[in-house]
């Protein structure tokens, strides 16, 4: 069987000698690079039953697993994700996937509590409670978004576009629907800004972005990274979102937190984004961008995708497409692939759209005058006739429609960083 390449190891990061634990059949390497390192487990090559079994041996499995007596590999594959194995066991096709910087560890809590339509891991492989194998039985699609959406940008079919865009939408916001019972917490703003500090620190960049996260932006099951190649399309058009391996930039610097779900609709945006780049399609990509957030709108729980989410003065839509962009430029970095798209774009705008917030906060601070003084006049000087609620009803008039000016000064989700 032919030599399959490590297409997965970052190009600009050297092997580095490591002392690190592997279990029988992997091998424990350090790639060291420019301000960044990390730790990959890879398995030997894979040929045979034999060499499938030395390599389970010391893992344990989750959820339902192929009978390692009577399996063939078929064929292999790899990634910039990882390494990807085709094998037959029993009459049924599987794929196994190789994570080799892990996972959250959530992932087989996403593949139980998520609807049966999801296209997920049905088991995998474990050692010393990490992820290191993930096992699906192969489903025949069609296509997915990512191909249908390239062709609709190329020809400049906005109908199509949209069409493609809303329905993937939906297709996320249905899973966010399908495990919001399983797991709420609160928001986790403290560890959300210490995440855009250390990215910023590890790339030297000249942007600083801290926001006061809505409390409506919830903790839940999140994805961690979902692309338009992850939206799988059957014969009959139906949509299904694939549960997929973590990107390089999860290994490069693990997550520490949970996020809410408007960080995964983030993911999505940021795709489209690479797309129109790619494709430098004439379509308009506010309109793109607004097909989008309303398919996902129109699936996802309400509480998740308020207004009060989308909210850019407390982070909304934007400071996750922020986030995005700098782990565009981890990656980048550590493949020295060249400035991505539209990452670059978005990174270099933060500094104006910063300032065009930190503006509009003299019209809140108004806003809060007004209210004050109206209330504690009432409060200190109760009204004893019509004429003495005047002023005080003035203020609170005032604070009430400078408050809904300044909301309004909001940037509409749809509309990217770039384009303000």
């Amino acid at each position: 069987m032919a030599v399959v390449e490590n297409l997965w190891r970052p190009s600009a990061m050297q092997v580095s000698q490591t002392k690190g634990d592997s279990p029988s059949g992997f091998n424990s390497i350090r790639l060291v690079g420019n301000r960044m390192s990390m730790d990959i487990l890879e398995p030997i090559p894979i040929n045979s039953i034999e060499d499938w079994n030395s390599m389970i041996v010391e893992l344990d499995f989750w959820g339902d697993v192929p009978d390692p007596n009577s399996l063939e590999i078929i064929s292999k594959s790899s990634n910039e994700r990882g390494l990807s194995v085709k094998i037959t066991s029993s009459g049924m096709e599987w794929l196994a996937e190789f994570l080799p910087w892990g996972s959250d560890n959530r992932i087989d809590s996403r593949a139980v509590n998520s609807h049966p339509s999801v296209d997920k891991p049905c088991g995998g492989y474990r050692w010393k409670e990490q992820d290191i194998i993930i096992l699906r039985k192969i489903k025949n699609y069609r296509t997915n978004s990512n191909d249908e959406l390239i062709q609709a940008l190329n020809e400049g079919n906005k109908e199509i576009a949209i069409d493609i865009l809303h329905n993937s939408g939906k297709s996320l916001g249905f899973y966010h629907s399908s495990v919001k019972s399983f797991r709420e917490t609160p928001m986790d703003q403290k560890r959300w800004n210490k995440r855009l500090l250390d990215l910023e620190e590890k790339l030297s960049a000249n942007t600083i972005w801290r926001a006061p996260f809505s409390r409506k932006a919830t903790c839940m099951l999140s994805l961690g990274d979902v692309r338009f190649t992850d939206i799988l399309i059957s014969g009959s058009s139906e949509y299904f979102l694939r549960i997929s391996p973590p990107r390089l930039a999860d290994g490069l610097y693990k997550p520490v937190c949970e996020f809410p779900a408007i960080r995964d609709l983030s993911c999505l945006v940021q795709d489209l984004g690479r797309l129109f780049h790619k494709t430098q399609s004439s379509l308009d990509i506010t309109d793109l961008r607004k097909s989008l957030i309303e398919g996902w709108i129109d699936t996802a729980p309400p509480s998740w995708s308020s207004s009060d989410v989308f909210y850019a003065h407390r982070g909304g839509l934007a400071i996750w497409e922020y986030e995005q962009s700098l782990l565009d430029v981890l990656e980048s970095t550590a493949n020295q692939s060249g400035p991505p798209s539209p990452a670059v774009q978005i990174i270099s705008k933060v500094i104006p759209f910063q300032k065009s917030m930190y503006n509009s906060r003299t019209i809140a601070a108004l806003s809060f005058i007004s209210v004050f003084l109206g209330v504690s006049t009432v409060i200190n000087n109760p009204p004893t006739s019509f004429s003495d609620t005047i002023i005080p009803s003035f203020c609170i008039l005032l604070g009430y429609l400078t408050h809904s000016f300044y909301r309004k000064l909001s940037p509409p989700p749809e509309k990217p960083i770039t384009d303000l």
